[in-house]
């Protein structure tokens, strides 16, 4: 993810940042999925976003 970022034009601190956060993502929304229901709708990938969207939403708060 981070040299595909890097390619994109990303700065080298911002790519590993957002990889690493990517990865973090990922880990929580797949423990999530394995721990869930997996019929209530909600996929693996739904479940990264979420993650990530909560932590958008914490670093707003942040100012």
């Amino acid at each position: 993810m981070t040299t595909v970022l890097i390619a994109r034009g990303v700065p080298d601190s911002v790519a590993h940042l957002a990889a690493e956060l990517g990865v973090l993502a990922f880990k929580r929304g797949y423990a999530q999925w394995r721990e869930g229901d997996r019929d209530d709708g909600g996929g693996l990938a739904q479940r990264a976003l979420a993650a990530l969207n909560d932590l958008r939403a914490a670093t707003t708060s942040l100012g």
